[in-house]
């Protein structure tokens, strides 16, 4: 993302605001101010997440690795650079971070473990108490780009997030429906077989999720992230004679389709509250699996150029070594402030 995109956003809140937060003239009429917009207060917020899974798969369905120990490190600044409680724009931030996956079986020469490196910049606007819209860039850049199994250098995308919190119904499960546009805009495929640039695909999902403390006065929040995902064919199969790599012989055609994955889980969260003091962050512990149905075979057929057909980092695998149902198991613990 641009930053001259964050300096209109930021605009076009201050213009909003003016307009809802006008002056009355019935001055003979008692009126009780809305809350003024607060600039000069700058609150950070920050998270530090620690995954631990047995496999590697993306939100958009290409499984990377499937042996040995996935490691998975975040760590995210949020900067809230506007809030008005009472206007239309409630909230605007800035937020940035970086992502690193380690797979214990790669033992590349030069970086060891370390498979793959994520790094994001964007801004969030929250607007009519429940709704938050987001923009960000994204860069994904090998660290082992000497394997044959890892992808060759740096892709670049742009995401667009519009998502609703229904939390205000107190109804005992919430769903929080959300969409994505993920815009690749350069670089390698996402999904190895796909367009090159100028392609995206459209993430639908729900995150169902139910605080059984309020129930039953047990510590821990569940929710089920579910989502499908869609979009033009060539997100998956650029079809350029290169793609030729399904069926028994993995020298097949792969077949086209409008849809990538489909998942869907179930996640508990467990606040430390009691060990650690919320003076040092708000810690928890996570655990869960997440369920992949894959159906677009050239996500199938991705899996012979990641380390998951085969399962080794320098060898490349056949079509009848993928795997369409993907079970991840994991466990974490993190903190937030």
């Amino acid at each position: 993302m641009k930053f001259s995109t964050t300096a209109s956003t930021l605009s076009a809140g201050a213009l909003c605001l003016g307009f809802a937060c006008g002056v009355a003239n019935a001055a003979d009429l008692p009126l009780k101010a809305p809350p003024a917009p607060v600039f000069d207060q700058l609150d950070v917020h920050g998270i530090f997440d620690l995954t631990f899974a047995n496999d590697y798969m993306t939100p958009r369905g290409l499984l990377v690795t499937r042996t040995g120990l996935t490691t998975q490190a975040l760590l995210g600044l949020s900067l809230d650079v506007y809030k008005n409680p009472g206007g239309f724009i409630n909230d605007i931030s800035i937020d940035f971070g970086v992502w690193n996956d380690l797979w214990s079986e790669q033992n590349d020469p030069h970086v060891g473990s370390w498979n793959e490196f994520d790094w994001w910049v964007g801004a969030n606007i929250k607007f009519a108490q429940a709704w938050t819209f987001g923009v960000h860039y994204w860069e994904f850049i090998p660290p082992a780009n000497d394997l044959p199994t890892s992808f060759p250098s740096t892709e670049r995308n742009v995401e667009f997030a519009l998502s609703y919190d229904d939390s205000w119904t107190n109804w005992p499960v919430t769903f929080h429906p959300y969409v994505k546009f993920w815009d690749h805009t350069s670089g390698p495929s996402n999904v190895v077989l796909g367009k090159t640039s100028d392609t995206f695909d459209v993430e639908l999902g729900i995150v169902p999720t139910v605080d059984l403390k309020k129930y039953t006065g047990l510590p821990v929040t569940l929710t089920a992230p579910t989502w499908v995902t869609l979009g033009p064919a060539d997100f998956w199969n650029r079809n350029d004679g290169t793609t030729n790599v399904c069926g028994l012989l993995s020298n097949q055609p792969c077949a086209f389709s409008n849809a990538g994955v489909f998942a869907t889980g179930l996640t508990g969260k467990t606040p430390l509250d009691f060990w650690i003091p919320k003076r040092l962050g708000n810690w928890y512990v996570k655990y869960g699996f997440q369920y992949y149905h894959i159906i677009n075979d050239a996500l199938l057929g991705a899996q012979e150029f990641t380390a998951a057909a085969s399962g080794i980092s320098t060898v490349n695998g056949t079509f009848p070594e993928a795997h369409r149902d993907v079970v991840v198991g994991f466990g974490g613990i993190g903190f937030t402030f």
